[in-house]
């Protein structure tokens, strides 16, 4: 037994290291594969939150649909509408048209009448050119006779003034004369 012992505990520290590797083999495939469930957890939290954000905006995204369909009802409503004031506003169109038509014959009746007018009152202001031509002349006549009674006057008060003068002068010379006699 002594010989077989030896072997014998060859071949279990054989199958202790054996074990021992396959032990560490295990803990470094268990580190491995928590490393790996950890980062799969990270990945699936992460997962998570962008299928929550994901959901949010599809909450956000239906909403904004309803009130663009709300909108797009309103919309029809006011295109609906709007027909109707068309169809309103093309009837008085049809109706301004004719009363256009008979303002259009009235203005042609009117404007044949001021021509007519206009004729005369050209005849008339022709006249009252010559007359107004003539009065001109009229005034340009006065105005130089004024201008001429104005020199006129001007001289006669230039003669009467310098008169007076020689006339006060002799008569204080006189008035010395008698004063001194």
């Amino acid at each position: 037994m002594t010989q077989d012992t030896p072997s014998r505990l060859d071949r279990v520290e054989n199958d202790l290291t054996a074990v021992r590797q396959l032990l560490a083999s295990a803990a470094t495939y268990a580190e491995s594969a928590n490393r790996r469930t950890d980062q799969l957890s990270e990945k699936q939290d992460r997962t998570q939150v962008y299928l929550d954000q994901l959901s949010e905006k599809q909450d956000r995204t239906q909403a904004h649909l309803d009130q663009l369909s709300e909108k797009q009802d309103r919309t029809q409503a006011h295109l609906d509408q709007l027909s109707e004031k068309q169809d309103r506003t093309q009837a008085h169109l049809d109706q301004l048209t004719i009363k256009v038509d008979q303002l259009s014959s009235r203005l042609d009746s009117f404007v044949s009448e001021s021509q007519r007018l206009f004729t005369k009152l050209g005849t008339t202001i022709d006249r009252l050119d010559g007359r107004t031509e003539s009065l001109e002349a009229v005034v340009r006549r006065l105005d130089r006779n004024y201008e001429e009674q104005k020199s006129q006057f001007q001289e006669f008060k230039r003669t009467t003034e310098a008169t007076l003068s020689r006339i006060d002068r002799l008569l204080d010379y006189l008035v010395r004369q008698q004063g001194d006699r």
